[in-house]
């Protein structure tokens, strides 16, 4: 899909969606009973004026960008009784798509401030009744933080900015008093599964990372776009749904990883819980998910080692350069003690990380050992006496079927009588006759063809002297004369 069909599709997706939410929570969330909706110019005639300062006179153009289409939401409440309606909001709805890098079918940058101000201008020459307290802006590429600022500050009108992201979420940039009003409601886009597939995209493209030391909960709400809060509670929902995912905690850090198998059947059952109370032997699922939790701390420990071990590595170079450019030999002697020392703690860190390296591959290797056991033990395979059994059955059966065949084949009776094979033989013989006077017709035609064929070129190549000099006329033979060759 090239640039302009995903701008066109986002700006489809888009309108439909917020027109869907404003219908359906008119009598829910949002203080107003009915709403209106009709479609507004401003957006093709931005382009169309767009369009004409870059000097491209197209009209099958302006059907091919996005941005052309715009829309107008009236939020009115019923009082007494439903006698008067009273107007409690004038939304405009638009979507921003840069035109120039859309000409060339290029991916346009974030929608600036500039850009913004722009389409909040074209409000400001509407008669005051027909002016909007509320703009909704949206772009597929997103808006920069100064436009989001933008957002934030505004007053009359309120200004929403809703960007695209790549993983089909939103980043929504709005004054705190509509974020924290019902109407934010209104910008709930994302249902709870679109949400919860989010999330596991991410997981996916993360996944030796969840499968190793886990992703932090703080990472996770970054690349989601919502708060940690949010996150972890989708995060919890997400284990409810996927029973091999699960949460360890570290250093006060909350990291999602995956174990290799889950229990069967629920997450955590009632009866889980209670051997977990009392201290009952664990199951096998139960002593994987316990050294998956260990395995997930101490990876998430040699991480946090090798970052340190990084930065003295650093610090060591840093000293060795600074040795060499030293003129006087104090201070040589100065920097080469804080190199031993560094060094020192250097060995000690990496003797450390190798214990933490050597653990984790004692755990690893008993995690698999427990994985592969489990697995075989829930599957149920045939034994040898079976499968030895079962194979000399159908032996047995294969024979039975190909003796069948062949006296099948041997027995086979035809309808064909002897008069029959009598005609069809005479048909044969007639076949071979007219072919074999085929065959002596086609010698006769190739020695009349070298005669004609000199006449043919004469006639094509220079028809005007064939029609000056044309051959004698044979003198016309009589009925009763012989067209036999003279004798010699």
């Amino acid at each position: 899909m090239d640039e302009r069909s995903r701008h066109r599709e986002f700006e489809e997706r888009f309108l439909g969606q917020l027109r869907a939410r404003a219908l359906t929570q008119v009598h829910g969330k949002l203080p107003a009973d009915e709403v209106a909706i009709q479609p507004t110019p401003e957006g093709v005639d931005s382009v169309r004026a767009e369009l004409g300062r870059l000097e491209v006179y197209d009209r099958d153009m302006v059907e091919k960008l996005a941005g052309t289409r715009s829309l107008q939401m009236v939020f009115k409440r019923r009082s007494f009784g439903g006698l008067f309606r009273k107007t409690v909001s004038r939304v405009r709805v638009r979507v921003l798509a840069p035109v120039a890098p859309l000409l060339d079918n290029e991916t346009p940058g974030p929608v600036g401030r500039e850009e913004v101000l722009d389409a909040l201008a074209r409000y400001t020459l509407l008669r005051k009744k027909d002016q909007p307290t509320g703009v909704i802006l949206a772009s597929a590429t997103g808006f920069t933080p100064e436009a989001q600022a933008l957002a934030e500050a505004s007053g009359q009108p309120t200004v929403v900015l809703m960007g695209g992201r790549a993983d089909g979420g939103w980043d929504l940039a709005m004054p705190a008093p509509v974020a924290k009003g019902p109407w934010a409601a209104l910008f709930e886009l994302e249902t709870g599964d679109d949400r919860l597939r989010r999330l596991m995209r991410h997981l996916n493209e993360n996944a030796n990372l969840v499968d190793s030391r886990g992703m932090s909960l703080d990472t996770l709400a970054e690349k989601l776009g919502m708060s940690k809060a949010e996150a972890e509670q989708l995060v919890r929902q997400a284990c409810r749904s996927e029973p091999r995912l699960m949460t360890v905690a570290h250093d006060g850090r909350t990291h999602i990883c995956r174990t290799p198998f889950a229990e069967e059947g629920n997450t955590m059952s009632i009866w889980s819980r209670i051997r977990k109370l009392l201290r009952m032997k664990p199951t096998t699922t139960e002593r994987v998910r316990e050294l998956t939790s260990q395995r997930v701390q101490i990876e998430q420990q040699r991480f946090e080692l090798d970052e340190k071990v990084n930065a003295l590595e650093a610090n060591e170079r840093q000293m060795i350069q600074q040795g060499a450019n030293a003129a006087a030999a104090a201070e040589k002697k100065q920097v080469a003690g804080k190199l031993m020392r560094l060094r020192r703690e250097l060995r000690r860190h990496r003797g450390q990380a190798q214990l933490f390296t050597q653990q984790i591959d004692i755990i690893g290797t008993h995690i698999h050992h427990l994985t592969l056991a489990e697995q075989g033990k829930r599957l149920t395979l045939p034994s040898a006496e079976d499968l030895t059994r079962e194979a000399a059955q159908a032996e047995q059966v294969m024979t039975e079927v190909a003796v069948n065949a062949d006296l099948a084949a041997n027995i086979e009776v035809t309808g064909e009588t002897p008069l029959m094979a009598e005609e069809e033989q005479a048909i044969f013989e007639e076949f071979n006759q007219v072919a074999a006077s085929q065959i002596g017709a086609k010698p006769e035609q190739e020695s009349e063809t070298p005669d004609a064929a000199p006449e043919a070129e004469i006639s094509s190549d220079a028809p005007t002297r064939a029609s000056a000099k044309s051959p004698p006329e044979e003198p016309r033979k009589e009925k009763g004369e012989s067209a036999s060759p003279e004798a010699g």
